[in-house]
């Protein structure tokens, strides 16, 4: 049931006759649970804070799960799922669509439901700490000269397409080497969301083949504890930053998000990281090395910020990255190879969380397909091809949210060929990326 329940800002908000109230309740039980009054107050600030992110994340859609960037926000929404579950504080609701019918949980609680709830988040967040760091092996794993990946970003709902892309993932006919998951299961990445939300049998773990999971900002919300000691023994995932190597290609997914500032907005590296990776490239002799975050280098439609760019420059100016795979941002983008850096970008952060369908109506489709719009370059970001169609998979709102999917990376020697999938397993797009890069293309 957890992975169903959607605490809303409606949710929230709706027993109080408006936020002020609601506000005036907190900082009541902050003065019982929190001695000192500068602390009280900074709590209820970070509170109404969050329920600010909160309403703006959610937009005009209650029913559709969304959460906001924001630590406090996010933690309140697992706290109140956590809570309305274990005292049947639940309303079902169902949403019709054109293909699906959605059944879903919403909160409803009382004023002094809130206080009671308030009281124990209040605790709760104080002994939050992030789990120990881990350190991964010296050398590459070794990984076959040819190989097919799955690449499935922010897909930790098991809502809307999520589950459909772990159907394509297990039925694949031709079958897989290693599925990566670039990070985030929501609200806060505690453990009951992760069985629910992720753990295998939700996440399409088949036999002998691997998996491996990115961190997450969301996974380090609640101090990452459940990803570091439920999901990476689980899939006997050594540390959070990883590298597979074989003759000609070398993988490295690097944790963004231990070290991300608060909020998660951006990521972040730690040195150990950086040191870790120039021995590991120094290494490469003539194999391409490819790049797997959760966090993106750089946006058409978000700040990223430059810290990744920045611990990571020596490596992207000297043209040692040949193409970087991100998730965060729940869109689908293609894009351009970067003038300065040589290197392919991809956004690949549709895997199972709705987004808003942005306004694309100025933007001219390409020319093989309906389903794929050109984005120009900006001072930000090279030039892109976004999907732009419907989300079949979201009751009732079908045509209002982006369409979920992943990626299916085929390395054959030093062929890499690219496909983008829709939930169904249907390609959208095909592509040999070439080997010879030349910016702008």
């Amino acid at each position: 049931m957890a992975a169903n329940i959607l605490v809303s800002y409606d949710n929230i908000t709706a027993p109080f006759p408006d936020v002020q109230t609601l506000l005036a309740k907190t900082r009541e039980a902050a003065g019982q649970k929190i001695s000192d009054p500068a602390k009280a107050d900074a709590r209820v600030a970070s509170i109404a804070a969050a329920l600010q992110a909160m309403q703006t994340s959610q937009g005009k859609y209650p029913k559709v799960m969304h959460t906001p960037r924001d630590q406090v926000g996010s933690l309140l929404q697992s706290h109140i799922a956590r809570q309305a579950a274990q005292n049947n504080k639940l309303q079902q609701f169902l949403l019709k669509g054109l293909s699906f019918i959605f059944e879903g949980f919403e909160v409803r609680f009382s004023q002094a439901d809130w206080f009671e709830w308030i009281l124990s988040f209040f605790t709760w967040i104080d002994d939050i700490v992030p789990a120990n760091f881990l350190t991964a092996p010296d050398e590459p794993e070794p990984i076959p000269n040819n190989f097919r990946m799955a690449v499935i970003g922010d897909w930790g709902t098991n809502l809307y397409g999520a589950p459909h892309v772990a159907d394509s993932v297990k039925n694949d006919p031709q079958g897989w080497d290693l599925l990566l998951h670039l990070g985030d299961t929501y609200y806060s990445g505690l453990p009951e969301e992760m069985t629910e939300r992720f753990l295998p049998p939700i996440w399409p773990s088949l036999p002998g083949v691997t998996s491996r999971y990115l961190n997450g900002n969301h996974e380090m919300y609640s101090g990452g504890h459940a990803y570091f000691e439920q999901i990476l023994p689980a899939f006997q995932q050594k540390a959070s930053y990883f590298a597979l190597q074989n003759d000609c290609w070398i993988l490295v997914g690097l944790d963004t998000a231990y070290n991300q500032p608060f909020g998660g907005q951006t990521g972040d590296l730690n040195q150990n990281q950086i040191d870790w990776l120039r021995k590991i490239i120094q290494g490469a002799e003539n194999r391409r090395v490819v790049l797997f975050t959760h966090h993106e280098p750089y946006s058409l439609y978000e700040t990223a910020g430059t810290a990744l760019t920045d611990k990571l420059g020596e490596f992207l100016t000297a043209g040692k990255i040949f193409a970087w795979y991100w998730g965060h941002e729940h869109r689908c983008l293609l894009y351009d190879v970067h003038e300065t850096y040589k290197c392919f970008g991809r956004c690949v952060g549709h895997g199972g969380f709705p987004q808003d369908r942005p306004d694309l109506s100025n933007a001219p489709r390409t020319p093989d397909s309906d389903q794929w719009r050109i984005l120009s370059k900006t001072d930000n970001a090279p030039g892109a091809r976004i999907v732009d169609s419907p989300n079949v998979y979201i009751a009732g709102y079908e045509a209002q949210f982006a369409p979920n999917g992943f990626m299916r990376l085929e390395f054959q020697d030093q062929r890499l060929t690219e496909y983008v999938r829709a939930p169904d397993g249907a390609n959208i797009y095909l592509q040999d990326l070439p080997m010879a890069v030349k910016a702008g293309g």
